[in-house]
């Protein structure tokens, strides 16, 4: 027998097709949600990357007024008393040449660091990406300390400082060797930006043969230690990589989400 209910105790609820609808709109809201969080933080890290490289670039700037040549980046968050005692004075050069002594007690009287401060919240809320990273200078001055606090980017990359000098009769460009020599070229410091090297793939490159062009070294992923790299250590393929791009310097590819500020 067909059971029937008067208006005022008919059953209620949602039908299947009520609740498909419901269930799709909230899946889409969430997504579109998601989506505009991770574009705001992506938007966020670069923002704040561009205001990290200015910072670097002109302390940068600063130290070269104070005695006339541009340092490694990780010795400029260091006092006078911290770099004689720790390092040595004659490894804050910017690309593996050692200071003569006079220079080196130039650069001792003159410092008038520390000249760039990174914050340590980054590191102590984030457990992968740090602000400042560990970077191993090459061991060529023994008794000294080889590792050294570096700034790195928001993607936990070491920024980089790229100097470059024109040469005429060649009419290509070279990197900085000698104190005597002045970036003419290109001076700029750089982060390799989200994919974490330099350029981008213009000619179908895969991100590890692009990897071969970055000024350092890491071998293990997982740790936020890196090895810098002296122009005497750059084998042909990185010196070939570090060329391709038509303006001579890889981190300029177009389509590069490299972060550069220039400081000549």
């Amino acid at each position: 027998m067909k059971r029937t209910f008067p208006n005022a105790i008919r059953p209620k609820g949602f039908t299947l097709v009520e609740i498909l609808i419901v269930a799709a709109l909230i899946s889409l809201f969430s997504g579109l949600a998601t989506f505009g969080v991770q574009q705001m933080l992506k938007n966020n890290k670069l923002k704040a990357v561009i205001g990290e490289t200015r910072q670097v670039g002109q302390s940068l700037i600063f130290a070269h007024e104070d005695f006339g040549y541009y340092p490694k980046i990780g010795f400029m968050a260091h006092s006078r008393d911290v770099i004689d005692v720790r390092y040595g004075w004659d490894r804050i050069d910017t690309m593996g040449f050692a200071l003569s002594s006079t220079k080196s007690q130039f650069t001792f009287k003159n410092w008038n660091g520390p000249y760039f401060a990174a914050s340590q919240t980054r590191n102590q809320l984030s457990t992968r990406y740090k602000q400042l990273v560990t970077m191993r200078l090459h061991p060529q001055y023994q008794g000294l300390e080889n590792e050294m606090v570096w700034p790195a980017d928001q993607w936990g990359n070491p920024y980089v400082l790229y100097l470059f000098r024109y040469v005429k009769t060649q009419d290509t460009w070279q990197f900085i060797e000698t104190l005597g020599q002045q970036p003419d070229y290109f001076a700029a410091v750089v982060s390799y930006g989200p994919n974490g090297v330099p350029g981008a793939p213009v000619g179908g490159e895969t991100l590890d043969q692009l990897r071969v062009a970055c000024l350092y070294v890491q071998q293990d992923t997982r740790v936020p230690v890196f090895d810098a790299l002296e122009p005497f250590q750059y084998d042909e393929t990185r010196r070939q990589a570090l060329s391709k791009a038509p303006s001579g310097i890889g981190i300029m590819d177009p389509g590069s989400d490299d972060i550069i500020y220039n400081i000549e």
